[in-house]
């Protein structure tokens, strides 16, 4: 009983609930830097050194976004057909596709990015609001050493 009384003090009571407000807080936090999932999937092509690179973005919220997508710049890396940047509604998840050609050992970095575009989204969607979130994802890519013929 005498535990009770502790919380019918004022400042017992402001403490409680300052306490409360800062566990709210915090919870809404986590949910604000899990907007988006990446998923980057590195698969070796029929020639030596060439990859498909597909990049699995999936939306974690309830509401629409305007995300742009694209691959980090990178020496090693040669795209064999553009370097294309995505910019998309997503609302569910959405997969984007690169071939590269990997001239040595290299890490790959995925990234996805919220953004404002007009009339990206179709009307009458619930878009999230713009945020400056980012998100990244990287995979290393090993290259197999060309054999050489002896002289």
């Amino acid at each position: 009983m005498a535990s009770l009384q502790i919380l019918s003090q004022p400042q017992a009571v402001t403490h409680f609930l300052i306490l409360c407000l800062i566990l709210e807080i915090a919870s809404g936090q986590d949910n604000r830097n899990n907007l988006l999932s990446l998923n980057l999937k590195v698969s070796s092509m029929n020639k030596a050194n060439e990859f498909a690179v597909t990049l699995t973005v999936t939306n974690n919220v309830d509401k629409c976004m305007v995300v742009k997508i694209s691959i980090e710049d990178n020496p090693n890396i040669k795209y064999l057909s553009a370097k294309a940047t995505y910019t998309a509604c997503i609302c569910t998840v959405n997969n984007y596709f690169w071939d590269i050609q990997v001239f040595a050992n290299t890490v790959l970095q995925g990234k996805a990015e919220v953004v404002s575009a007009k009339e990206i989204c179709p009307d009458g969607e619930n878009i999230f609001p713009v945020t400056s979130y980012v998100e990244t994802v990287t995979g290393e890519i090993l290259v197999t050493p060309r054999t050489r013929c002896p002289p």
